[in-house]
């Protein structure tokens, strides 16, 4: 049934009761089946709602009135959460939020494939739900972001935080985020504050000026070393030293502080030019017993235990195969690599970032691994010009993807189907573009024996999944 038939008009008010949360965070409700997506609401709630969009298969609305509240509904521990856009569902109890997102990888496969029944586990939940990130990044600028409640007496041009809900240029100004611990709490709020007082000029996205861009805390979940990186539009070495020397004196667990330069106009924080301006130039943190360096600007799980539990599965479903040649794309740092060395016979990984593939050499060299070798490799080429290469290794009999959120390039998608192994594990963090590819690998002989969904990112929509497929 579309809009037409049950006249359905924007800017109507009209009474829903919400089933669902699709992928994205939004709630799902429906008229004799007509679909109305509602954003911020939750399972169970009885709303009243005004249609802001409609189209002839589906509806978009936003929440007027709380008619009956979610049976699984509690009090946000953030006086941001109405405003930021960082979490969804921290007014959701977290046993509610692994069922939601164990639903929306099976409204994928149901509605975006034809590959059901699939054997979905239940999601293994974060081992924390609380300063589970070790890693925060703070937007700077002079246009803030005026809260519905509990405004802050802070001046308007004045703001160092998170951006507003889909908007580049207003950001929500914070004295503390509970995705990070206590420790970078209070490093966060002493340099806003130090900000504050010295008046220090905020970036302006429109006219692009302004010195302070961003502020990046990261922390060694079992070293507790914490680097600071500053992103400013000037070298701050000068203009940072006050700060800095204050800092290293009352935290003497911050190991190193950084100052990233760029001058781009575009919403990044990386790029530019690099400064060390106290300690070393990276911080340490291991997975799995497997230590890594991790510069400013390198990737690094930002859930560390979290990410112990993803590789945990991956290892598990590449371990009942004995002793293995595996064959690891996408493989980054060489962090699942490492991190299957004890149950391979031999792991190879191909990466496109040079960068990262002389990281993943050195993090081998480092931990005193020697049966895993990387490659740089453009894969949407590599399988079809390296033939020379790729008949000299042995053929793997375990291929292990983690792909970017678009997925795979279907050539070369094609390609991997032809290296014949009899395992395929696929790692994602998007589960539309992993069914999508899943039901490629199933057209050319593959079956999905599992999917396990891995919660890294509690109070957000976001969840990974791993996907064992055998041939």
């Amino acid at each position: 049934m579309n809009a037409a038939q049950i006249n359905i008009k924007k800017n109507q008010s009209i009474t829903i009761t919400v089933d669902s949360v699709g992928y994205g965070g939004k709630g799902i409700a429906r008229l004799d089946n007509f679909v109305i997506f509602v954003r911020d609401a939750l399972p169970g709630q009885h709303l009243k709602v005004k249609i802001i969009k409609k189209k002839p298969s589906f509806a978009e609305a936003i929440i007027e009135e709380i008619i009956t509240q979610s049976p699984d509904y509690i009090d946000p521990k953030c006086i941001y959460f109405n405003d930021c856009g960082g979490c969804t569902f921290q007014n959701l109890q977290y046993s509610a939020q692994l069922k939601i997102k164990k639903q929306q990888i099976e409204d994928v496969y149901t509605h975006l494939t034809k590959l059901t029944p699939v054997k979905i586990l239940e999601p293994l939940a974060s081992p924390e739900i609380w300063g589970y990130r070790n890693k925060m990044e703070f937007s700077a600028g002079d246009n803030r972001w005026l809260m519905k409640e509990n405004d802050p007496e802070t001046p308007k041009d004045f703001a160092i935080g998170l951006h507003a809900p889909r908007r580049f240029d207003k950001i929500l100004d914070v004295k503390e985020c509970f995705l990070q611990n206590d420790a970078r709490n209070k490093i966060f709020a002493d340099i806003r504050k130090w900000m504050h007082e010295n008046k220090i000029t905020l970036d302006n996205p429109r006219h692009h000026t302004g010195f302070l861009r961003n502020i990046m805390i990261r922390e060694g979940a079992y070293t507790n070393e914490i680097m600071i990186n500053f992103i400013t539009r000037e070298n701050g070495k000068e203009i940072l030293k006050p700060l800095i020397d204050d800092l290293i004196a009352d935290y003497p667990e911050i190991a190193s502080v950084v100052n990233n330069v760029t001058k781009s106009k575009g919403q990044t924080s990386q790029g530019g030019k690099e400064f060390l301006l106290y300690g070393n130039s990276v911080i340490h943190d291991t997975i799995g017993g497997i230590q890594y360096e991790i510069s400013a600007n390198a990737f690094f799980q930002t859930n560390t235990k979290g990410a112990e539990q993803l590789y945990g599965v991956v290892r598990n479903f590449a371990g009942e195969t004995d002793k293995p040649i595996i064959w690891d794309f996408y493989s980054g740092t060489g962090s699942i690599a490492l991190f299957l060395a004890d149950v391979a016979k031999k792991v190879y990984g191909f990466e496109v970032v040079s960068a990262a593939v002389k990281n993943a050499n050195k993090n081998t060299q480092k931990n005193n691994i020697n049966n895993c070798e990387f490659f740089e490799a453009n894969l949407d080429k590599f399988l079809q010009t390296n033939q020379e290469l790729i008949q000299s290794l042995p053929p793997p009999d375990i291929v292990v993807m983690d792909p970017p959120r678009a997925g795979i390039h279907p050539k070369f998608l094609k390609q991997i189907v032809n290296l014949g192994a009899s395992k395929i594990i696929y790692v994602s963090c998007n589960p539309s573009t992993q069914a999508r590819d899943i039901e490629q690998l199933v057209a050319h002989g593959y079956k999905i024996e599992k999917i396990q969904p891995v919660d890294m990112f509690p109070h957000t929509w976001h969840i990974e999944s791993v996907a064992l497929l055998t041939k």
